[in-house]
């Protein structure tokens, strides 16, 4: 009884603290679309990102209004990875994709060149996939049991089987595919110091311009180790780089 009444306390905690999370999610997004509604698109920037950081929850919407308020700032790099944020939860919106496009026409930023495998990857967002083989999986494992345990339906698991083994490698690829992308990033900061070393006292290997697409290998402290389109590596601040995907 008393564990009941210690998961029932858990749920009901958890339950207010989703909801008091939205609410202030849904508060902050209507603040900054009032302030972009008026011409303050600093003070939206502001709002939306407070948004994020605060509820630690993001939306295509949220981040496509995000970019939107830099688009208007002239801030296109960081308008652009808003943009491509948006897309890893809503891949193929059109209304995400004409505003890409527009920074791309006005400036001489670039997206990343994709593979075949790539583009059709990320044609469903990666939670998708991940449903995707959960269902594929578990039709697997159910028509595994059905053959082992009735054998006189051996022609319905057999059929399954055949579709739903595909189905989940297919899945796994795109996965995989995806995770490729989760250490990409885009440099943010006009000038970046692209150091030997973790350090503000270490060596200048080069300045890396804004609107450069770089690769995230690894962090330390306030520092990200990176590598660049010509393959050269070092250290930069981790203000200087915006992640795709912020979280890994």
């Amino acid at each position: 009884m008393i564990l009941r009444i210690c998961l029932a306390i858990s749920m009901l905690a958890l339950s207010q603290s989703l909801t008091a999370q939205e609410s202030e999610l849904e508060s902050l997004f209507t603040q900054g679309n009032e302030a972009y509604a008026n011409g303050q698109f600093l003070d939206a920037v502001e709002t939306y990102q407070r948004a994020i950081d605060s509820t630690g929850k993001s939306s295509p919407t949220l981040l496509f209004n995000l970019g939107n308020a830099y688009y208007q700032l002239q801030d296109f790099p960081s308008a652009l990875l808003a943009y491509e944020r948006a897309l890893t939860l809503e891949p193929g919106n059109p209304d995400i994709l004409a505003n890409l496009q527009k920074i791309l026409d006005q400036s001489d930023l670039e997206r990343l060149e994709y593979s075949i495998a790539q583009e059709f990857a990320y044609t469903l967002p990666v939670n998708t996939w991940l449903l995707l083989l959960i269902i594929g999986s578990a039709t697997t494992i159910l028509a595994g049991i059905l053959a082992w345990y009735a054998p006189k339906l051996a022609p319905i698991p057999s059929l399954a089987l055949y579709l739903s083994v595909p189905f989940m490698l297919l899945a796994i690829t795109g996965l995989f595919t995806w995770k490729k992308d989760f250490h990409r990033g885009l440099i943010l900061i006009p000038q970046t110091d692209l150091r030997v070393a973790p350090t503000e006292s270490a060596n200048a290997l080069s300045n890396l311009s804004n609107g450069t697409w770089v690769e995230v290998l690894e962090s330390h402290q306030h520092y990200h180790y990176i590598r660049t389109p010509d393959k050269q590596e070092g250290w930069v601040k981790d203000v200087t780089v915006g992640k795709v995907w912020p979280n890994n």
